[in-house]
């Protein structure tokens, strides 16, 4: 068996999946490296490729394929439930890594800190125009908690800078990740920050300050492609939902939702602006209320973390979001 499996979930993206591939069979590594791609689905060539580095690289490509799309948490949930390997890492085919020593580093650190969980490096953005910059600025080597997480001091990194002992797949999905408990745990199960706080749980996170990575911003991105309000809303449902998945034992998670969901509607103007122009009106809507809601039935679980933590910006907070709600109700939208 290898020791790590890196996997890729691809949807359409035939431009940049070889780039993605040469990345990982340019490692100079002691260790054994797998690939699942799971793809969901491609209309283009994607497959094609990946079959013909299957042909120039035997048993070191598994393909996944699919007969309908079934978007990415579905895609990549599958690509979990068969990664056994003692470690493991997620890179879109998007993206690319530029240090052939990527796995020696993150492997060798995680084999002599068994109470690590997590070994994270900062990666470089490369812009639509092919420019490049820093995308995350450390200055120096941070270790983290989940403790620290919760009180806002951890750092962790993104989808590619972030390598995982794999400690909750190796024995199955979490029963949570099958039968899903709320209506957006799929859209918070797909992405890199729930990735990272299940194993943070676990053990600890190792940040190291160097670009070894680059993240390539196209116009596909989930993040990117949303508006100001609903990413601030992607943030509250997030931690809405890993309060649920902790079966409520974290009650700072949900104040961070509350905080995110409040730091997203904090200037009315804007957000109603971005309500207007927002093609999916009645879902944005919906959003807003199912997590008001929330807030609603927890409120005295809120004021009793917002005293402790921001007493003032509480009730600034509170003020801005029944102001918003006046105004959604007077345009119909809730």
């Amino acid at each position: 068996m290898a020791d790590i499996t890196i996997i890729m979930p691809s949807y359409n993206k035939e431009k940049y999946i070889e780039e993605a591939l040469n990345s990982v069979f340019m490692q100079e590594t002691t260790y054994d490296y797998h690939i699942i791609v799971a793809d969901d689905c491609s209309t283009d060539k994607t497959i094609d490729i990946v079959k013909e580095y299957q042909t120039k690289y035997p048993d070191k490509i598994t393909l996944l394929t699919s007969d309908k799309n079934q978007k990415l948490y579905k895609n990549v949930r599958r690509a979990y439930a068969i990664t056994k390997t003692d470690y493991f890492c997620v890179l879109d085919p998007d993206d690319f890594w530029i240090d052939k020593h990527k796995i020696q580093k993150s492997l060798d650190f995680l084999e002599k800190n068994k109470d690590y969980t997590i070994y994270v490096t900062d990666t470089i953005l490369q812009l639509p125009d092919g420019s490049r910059k820093k995308y995350i600025k450390r200055k120096k080597v941070i270790n983290s908690t989940f403790d620290d997480f919760l009180n806002k001091k951890a750092a962790l990194g993104c989808t590619l800078g972030s390598t995982f002992r794999n400690v909750v797949f190796k024995n199955g999905l979490p029963d949570k990740m099958i039968d899903l408990p709320t209506e957006t745990s799929e859209q918070t199960f797909r992405g890199d920050a729930f990735r990272s706080i299940i194993h943070l749980q676990k053990g600890k996170a190792h940040c190291v300050p160097c670009e070894d990575a680059v993240y390539r911003m196209t116009e596909e991105g989930l993040w990117q492609g949303s508006t100001k309000l609903n990413q601030g809303l992607l943030t509250a449902n997030l931690n809405k939902d890993m309060w649920i998945y902790f079966d409520k034992k974290y009650p700072q998670f949900l104040f961070k939702s509350y905080c995110a969901f409040n730091s997203a509607v904090n200037n009315l103007a804007d957000s109603l602006s971005e309500i207007n122009k927002d093609e999916k009106i009645l879902q944005t809507a919906k959003k807003i209320t199912d997590l008001k809601k929330i807030y609603e039935e927890n409120s005295d679980l809120i004021k009793e973390l917002s005293k402790k933590h921001t007493p003032l910006r509480y009730k600034i907070r509170k003020y801005i979001c029944e102001k918003l709600s006046e105004k959604l109700k007077k345009k119909g939208f809730i």
